[in-house]
């Protein structure tokens, strides 16, 4: 006797979430001529077919949960036929396993409480980064390290990488500047990768090819890194030298930035001298 195949329980999702997102879609706005009164809400299985370009056998196929192949193109045209924001388009592509496609504009906006989150780590030094490494965000404390001077400058020097290898004041204040520096370019040459198509990552490569050797001779090695929580160590000309610690922390609502945080060994000198360096609000 033949096996019974069993159901794949990914596409059961799969169908059970276009079946969801279809009753949800609102008919208005979306070219189709008027139907008259409707007994239930949503589109009909019809009208999504008519809407994505998909022939109603595949669509109600797909919503009956069977085994079949589905394409990226085919999963877009959905979902504009059903509607679906960012977050519903990442989910419909994981239940059909297949990678989500890339946000087609990634916003530089911090969100207004990651800001506020900056504020309340003082007197830790803490910043926004992109993917590209561009600062976008940063607290008094931060400012308070690299000096305000360094921060009031175009858009296209706030990044990490280009401040590290470009700015003179920030290398004067790593005593460590040439581990740093192949650090940070083997982390640039690992998420090069996943930005092939982002202008703004070539710009910057290309600008910094163009205007320091030795960045141009670390890319050249194509040593690749990951992230790894460390220490980092500062000559500050006010206070002193500093020993912190930093970690990496994604951002769940907007998952191309991460908050970068900076803070010392409860207890140490290190933490007395940012105390003094920081003005805490009473």
């Amino acid at each position: 006797m033949a096996a019974t195949p069993v159901p794949d329980p990914g596409r059961k999702a799969l169908g059970a979430f276009l079946r969801s997102r279809r009753e949800r879609a609102d008919p208005e706005g979306t070219g189709l001529p008027p139907g008259g009164r409707r007994r239930t809400p949503g589109l009909r299985r019809e009208e999504v077919s008519l809407l994505s370009g998909v022939s109603l056998t595949w669509y109600t196929w797909l919503e009956q949960g069977r085994d079949i192949n589905v394409s990226p193109q085919i999963l877009l045209a959905l979902a504009r036929a059903l509607q679906l924001d960012e977050v519903e388009r990442a989910h419909l592509f994981r239940l059909a396993g297949l990678p989500a496609p890339k946000p087609a504009e990634r916003s530089l906006d911090v969100p207004h409480a990651v800001r506020g989150f900056l504020d309340t780590l003082l007197p830790n030094p803490a910043f926004v980064i992109d993917r590209c490494f561009d600062v976008l965000a940063w607290n008094s404390a931060q400012e308070e390290i690299l000096g305000s001077a360094l921060l009031d400058r175009p858009r296209r020097e706030l990044n990490s990488v280009w401040l590290l290898f470009r700015e003179p004041r920030v290398r004067a204040l790593m005593p460590e500047w040439e581990a740093e520096a192949r650090w940070l370019a083997g982390l640039l040459r690992q998420q090069a990768a996943y930005e092939l198509d982002n202008p703004r990552f070539t710009e910057l490569v290309d600008e910094l090819l163009a205007t320091s050797e030795e960045f141009a001779a670390l890319w050249e090695q194509h040593d690749v890194v990951e992230f790894r929580s460390s220490v980092r160590r500062y000559r500050h000309p006010v206070v002193g030298d500093l020993e912190v610690s930093y970690v990496r922390m994604a951002l769940e609502e907007a998952p191309w930035l991460s908050l970068i945080c900076h803070f010392p060994e409860p207890g140490s000198e290190s933490e007395g001298r940012l105390r003094k360096l920081v003005t805490l609000p009473g």
